[in-house]
């Protein structure tokens, strides 16, 4: 089985349309040496970090530690998230749990209100 890493890379370039050969001469990478690692070798921090530049996605993402795909850029220059953060700081932690089973009500009560629009 491909690594995890692996696995995004081929399916970032297949939602790029670019090959992954094009990939690894785009970031002047070795010949085969991203397929390298869907098996056999583990790539270098930087080489990493340029895949994940490239695509304006989080390090994390490509490692697997997390399935959002959205760029990194998308969530740092998101205003409510980045007011959700600064308030969050402030919080004990206590209250950082009430928050959140207030957001969850929150969000089963207005998601709640579409499917009855469906029916």
């Amino acid at each position: 089985m491909k690594s995890i890493l692996y696995q995004r890379i081929k399916s970032l370039c297949e939602q790029k349309r670019i090959s992954i050969a094009k990939l690894e001469s785009e970031l002047g990478f070795g010949n085969s040496s991203i397929k390298k690692w869907g098996n056999t070798s583990s790539p270098s921090v930087d080489k990493i970090i340029k895949v994940a530049s490239y695509f304006d996605v989080s390090v994390d993402y490509l490692l697997g530690r997390t399935d959002i795909e959205g760029s990194i850029s998308e969530v740092i220059g998101d205003e409510d998230i980045v007011s959700f953060q600064r308030a969050r700081q402030k919080m004990t932690q206590k209250d950082r749990e009430r928050m959140m089973q207030m957001l969850k009500l929150g969000f089963e009560y207005a998601f709640s209100d579409q499917e009855g629009d469906d029916k």
